[in-house]
């Protein structure tokens, strides 16, 4: 049994000795090469006796060198060898433990090291360091080949290269290693996650994915069944793969007909085998390697037909063209655009289970759609609609953050149940923050002011209404709201109609007219000229201006 060479530093002797004792409770597999007080200790010792180690335990700031610094260091002086390294570090120190996990370090522990969570820590690296070891000598049997070892160059030559998307092509230099002939790309990626895997430890984890990769190995394999094919394939994040094969025949018919039954092969043997299942995107065969990024990007929009035609499935290059998708500017109608905007604008003001039938009906309008462009934008524009009431509602938006992180899942997402389901969990979380916040400023007169305003926009507004409202003296009442907002309440007033004028203007076909004498303006022309003042144009010229941009 190969040993866990480990390394501790920290300058506290107290801490070193510690950390010794825990790190050698996890069993005899663990083996402690040494423990210093700073990292310059370690440097001079790595410099005298070189050893590969395989953990580096270290503390944050430390007066010789810090932590960040040192796992830079022994990474130069191990650059053939992969370490794993774990932080630990106070609870101040969370902006510089973010940069350590950039960085590449492998966890982090918060002082005073809980034993409990210190052992999980180590049972993860313990796996992650096992999964490695057995990678090198899977890695180790393919080079006695001289074949094999030359494809497992050109498979990181691909890993490396198309997730970067050169914009030169002389950055595709490498493509002069691999043969002329056809090839064809299939990007491989995981559906929804079976409800069983919610109890999966990380060692479940590693073993399934262990599993998949071994599927796919040996599909690919079996495509290569003489000297006229080849096949690469690589991971991308998480569970999504990408594969490469290749024909030295110019024979277009021949392959495709190899290429259309290796996609169904590949995923019925991983819905046989595991628990998942899988949706493969596939390109159309071409010759030059320099394409490769612009083909993979191809798949990435490829594999979010996924949202509209659901899982499990193999989607081609020709779906897009037979459906009349591609190159389309996404568009939402107004009836999804009333949705989206009635959905969020319940947030904080009715009960929770009319807002989840109100959404269910939104995302049932959003299965009908055919392209997942406009899947994308349906829901880009309910996520618009969410930071408006946020800011509405709380005025300075303080609830945006809790939006930032979704918005970016979302818009990385290709699986529209995990869509459904992150925006779902994300809405009952900001209801409950809207109702909290609605209480804790229930006898804030400015706040029900506002509302109270947001409320009566189309009717005719005046001072005493809200004061009466608010239970205030309109005199006092004007002074305070200035004092508070930093405006009048008639620009307050002007402001609420005007965004309202400008909602209007986008979602529905109202004519300017209309929309005036909705929203208490009788003159038109006074409407327009306040309009123009707001934003920069006539209420008809902004009307336009957006019909043009959307085509």
């Amino acid at each position: 049994m190969d040993k866990i060479k480990t390394i501790i530093v920290d300058d506290e002797s107290r801490i070193r000795r510690g950390i010794e004792r825990l790190v050698l409770s996890g069993g005899e597999q663990w083996e402690i090469v040494g423990t210093f007080s700073d990292g310059i200790e370690v440097i001079d010792f790595l410099e005298e006796q070189p050893i590969r180690i395989d953990l580096l335990i270290t503390d944050v700031k430390m007066p010789e060198m810090d932590g960040l610094t040192l796992i830079k260091e022994v990474k130069k002086r191990n650059q053939d060898h992969d370490f794993c390294s774990i932080i630990v570090s106070g609870y101040d120190d969370v902006v510089y433990l973010q940069t350590a996990i950039r960085e590449g370090a492998s966890d982090y522990v918060l002082k005073p090291i809980d034993r409990t969570q210190f052992m999980e820590i180590q049972l993860r690296v313990k796996d992650k360091i096992e999964l490695q070891r057995r990678q090198k000598r899977k890695w180790k049997d393919l080079a006695k080949d001289a074949d094999k070892l030359a494809q497992t160059k050109q498979t990181q030559l691909l890993s490396e290269t198309s997730s970067s998307f050169p914009e030169d092509i002389s950055a595709m230099y490498w493509i002069k290693d691999f043969p002329d002939g056809l090839y064809q790309l299939f990007h491989v990626s995981t559906d929804e996650f079976p409800y069983k895997t919610r109890d999966y430890s990380p060692k479940d984890w590693g073993t399934m994915s262990y599993a998949v990769e071994n599927i796919i190995d040996e599909v690919v394999n079996s495509f290569i069944s003489d000297g006229r094919q080849s096949g690469w394939w690589w991971r991308d994040g998480g569970f999504n793969f990408w594969v490469l094969l290749f024909n030295s025949e110019q024979e277009v018919k021949e392959f495709s007909v190899k290429g259309e039954g290796f996609p169904d092969y590949l995923k019925s043997c991983i819905n046989q085998y595991t628990p998942f299942s899988v949706s493969i995107a596939v390109s159309q065969p071409f010759e030059d390697l320099s394409i490769l990024p612009i083909m993979k990007k191809q798949l990435h929009s490829l594999i979010r037909f996924r949202m509209a035609f659901g899982g499990n499935k193999v989607f081609s290059s020709r779906l897009a063209d037979e459906l009349g998708t591609r190159d389309v500017k996404p568009s939402l109608s107004s009836e999804m655009k009333e949705m989206a905007g009635k959905s969020a604008f319940m947030l904080g003001r009715a009960e929770m289970g009319e807002i989840e039938a109100q959404l269910n009906a939104f995302f049932g309008e959003i299965t009908k759609l055919r392209s997942p462009d406009d899947i994308q934008f349906a829901i880009q524009y309910f996520m618009i609609q969410l930071y408006k009431v946020c800011l509405e509602s709380t005025e300075s938006g303080m609830l945006w953050s809790d939006l930032d992180e979704l918005f970016e899942a979302v818009k990385a997402e290709s699986n529209l149940n995990r869509i459904k389901n992150a925006i779902k969990q994300n809405v009952v979380q900001l209801h409950g923050k809207l109702l909290h916040y609605q209480q804790e400023h229930a006898h804030d007169p400015v706040v029900k002011a506002k509302a109270w305003i947001k409320e009566h926009i189309s009717q005719k507004i005046s001072i005493k209404d809200i004061s009466d409202h608010v239970y205030m003296n309109p005199t006092y009442f004007c002074e305070f709201f200035k004092k508070q907002t930093g405006k009048t309440v008639l620009d307050y007033i002007t402001d609420v109609r005007l965004e309202k004028a400008r909602e209007l203007l986008l979602d529905t076909d109202l004519n300017i007219g209309k929309i005036s004498q909705q929203l208490g303006y009788q003159d038109t022309k006074y409407f327009s000229r306040l309009f123009k003042q707001k934003w920069g144009q006539l209420p008809s010229e902004y009307k336009k201006h957006i019909k043009t941009q959307d085509g």
